[in-house]
């Protein structure tokens, strides 16, 4: 499984922070690692009418012999927003290649 990462707002990204986040994904999705390829993992502010800036995760997930997920999930932070994206992509997986989270 290959991540690609990609952060567009004005966090700065350590080298730790990203060993930090490629462990978080690959902790969640380590139940499908055989069937993912590639995870695509961009993260954008956007701004809201309620809550100001917020942050966007969005999901790639290429997968061999089906079409790719794409998923977007919203939060107050970061590490937020890409707990909700992973959490939704389980989901996904789950129905995909039913398997129980």
């Amino acid at each position: 499984m290959k991540l690609k990462l990609s952060i567009k707002d004005k966090t700065i990204m350590t080298s730790a922070m990203r060993v930090r986040l490629s462990k978080l994904i690959a902790a969640q999705l380590n139940k499908y690692a055989l069937n993912i390829r590639t995870v695509e993992l961009h993260i954008d502010d956007i701004e809201s009418r309620q809550h100001g800036i917020m942050k966007q995760c969005r999901i790639n997930l290429l997968l061999p012999g089906l079409p790719d997920i794409r998923l977007k999930a919203k939060g107050n932070n970061m590490l937020q927003a890409i707990k909700r994206a992973l959490q939704n992509s389980q989901t996904l997986l789950a129905q995909k290649y039913a398997i129980s989270n």
